[in-house]
């Protein structure tokens, strides 16, 4: 299967248009004419059957209505919180002016005032201590009164670049909020020279170098005339990736972890695309996918774990996905991402990362499937795929099959499930391996396996008298039960 990707323009064969998936939505946010549809037809007629079972289903039903039509019975279309308890991240705050469902932008350059007056006293967002726990707060954090100027002074530069940044991702995360069919077929604009400039600020400063060697200090000179520079190849398509840099950490089993470093600009454009396509994979990912998502650290996965092993939960899965990072499919990864993103210069790049390669000991290897571990671009590729092949799935899963209970927090490519009934573990263990298989990957034997655990878990003591015994979560290692 080949997949061919222009300069400005995805040419793909065949006369099917991405445009027939809006039913009648308008093009949000683009700078491409409508002229130029981006064909997302497969000559592999079993890649559209098994993609049909997701197709259409892109959001977290527990925060906005489903909107499903009855003639696609097969697709996702399950609403309810994934743990039965509040753990879903709510709304991101967005501008009061976002653009509708069928609305174009207008202008060029968002609108933002800068000539306004300063904001008034500034509220602290730390509590006090002990607040909210039924006694008095042992001390208050105070606010401060506006810094004194003069009124008509304007802000700094990099501050106002930052505030439209903001203002036109905003744009972006309502309009992915409220529809979640639309395809966005111009999103390249919103990646400014203030966007790279906050992504360079945002990477290590100490961090390795890639291929090329270059250090986050080296760059730091005219950095302002770099990243203008860097903004102006990447949008009239002459950036090219270069490929990541092969090392290897230890890992726990005594095996080594292969990792990839590309080069900082490479790091710096895939830091502000992340920024930029998050605003709208944000709206659609799940409440219990964990990891690599703001607001959704181990630590939030650990409180959501506890939560459902607190619930009736008599059998936990502990799977791992083997080498999944390095079996990613290159074409179900494109297939996913053109599902919401239908910029053909967006599409691009990402596909010239994942064919950018390694270099290891001086020679070269190009890429025939995976993305790297350690490169800026890969959490998000891979919380996209596995939002597709797993999540959506195990959504209708549960809700279809199960006979009892069925709970799941899911970190990376990790992922925990309990069942209140010891058959639907079984029979998910089984067709999990199959669904898995059908997109390229396949559970770890050395760390998937179901154990015996909860709350209400059953235990032999005695004569064989099985009883129930109440086993705490927080006192006992999953791993080492």
């Amino acid at each position: 299967m080949q997949e061919s990707y222009g300069e400005g323009v995805a040419n793909h064969p065949g006369s099917g248009s991405c445009t027939d998936t809006r039913e009648g939505i308008g093009e949000a946010l683009t700078r491409v004419h409508t002229g130029q549809p981006l064909s997302c037809e497969r000559n592999t007629a079993r890649m559209l059957t098994l993609l049909t079972e997701v197709e259409d289903n892109t959001m977290s039903c527990d925060t906005r209505e489903c909107d499903m039509d009855s003639a696609q019975s097969e697709t996702l279309s399950m609403c309810g919180n994934s743990l039965h308890v509040k753990r879903e991240v709510s709304s991101m705050p967005t501008s009061q002016d976002g653009v509708g469902c069928s609305g174009k932008s207008s202008t060029h350059e968002p609108e933002i005032d800068v000539g306004e007056k300063s904001d008034g006293y500034i509220v602290p967002k730390k509590l006090a201590n002990k607040a909210g726990c039924g006694s008095l707060a042992a001390e208050r954090v105070e606010g401060r009164c506006p810094t004194k100027e003069s009124t008509g002074q304007a802000a700094a530069t990099r501050t106002q670049s930052r505030g439209e940044v903001l203002y036109g991702l905003d744009r972006v995360r309502e309009a992915a909020r409220k529809s979640p069919r639309m395809r966005f077929t111009g999103l390249l604009h919103h990646l400014t020279p203030a966007l790279l400039e906050e992504s360079y600020y945002a990477l290590k400063r100490e961090a390795a170098p890639g291929v090329d060697g270059q250090t986050w200090r080296d760059y730091e000179e005219h950095v302002h005339e770099r990243l203008t520079e860097l903004a102006k190849r990447v949008h009239e398509g002459r950036y090219r990736p270069k490929p990541a840099r092969r090392v290897y950490i230890p890992k726990a089993n005594g095996g080594q972890r292969p990792l990839g470093i590309v080069t900082l600009e490479d790091k710096i454009v895939q830091y502000g695309i992340v920024q930029i396509l998050s605003a709208i994979y944000e709206q659609d990912f799940l409440g219990f996918s964990y990891g690599f998502r703001p607001g959704k650290s181990q630590h939030d996965a650990l409180d959501a774990l506890h939560v459902a092993l607190m619930r009736k939960v008599n059998w936990v899965l502990d799977a791992d996905i083997k080498g999944f990072f390095d079996t990613i499919n290159h074409e179900w990864m494109m297939r996913f991402v053109e599902h919401r993103i239908g910029d053909p210069r967006i599409l691009t790049l990402i596909y010239r990362w994942l064919k950018a390669g390694v270099v290891e000991d001086g020679r070269r290897f190009p890429a025939k499937e995976g993305t790297p571990q350690g490169v800026v671009i890969s959490p998000l590729l891979a919380n996209i795929y596995l939002h597709y092949v797993l999540d959506l799935w195990v959504q209708k899963w549960r809700k279809s099959k199960a006979r009892g209970e069925v709970y799941i927090v899911r970190y990376a490519d990790d992922f925990v499930m309990g069942f209140q009934d010891e058959e639907d573990a079984k029979v998910f263990r089984i067709e999990l391996e199959a669904r898995l298989k059908q997109f390229g990957l396949r559970l770890s034997e050395e760390k998937t396996r179901p154990i015996e655990f909860g709350r209400y878990a059953a235990v032999t003591v005695g004569d064989n008298i099985p009883v129930l015994v109440w086993i705490d979560p927080l006192q006992v290692d999953t791993r080492e039960v």
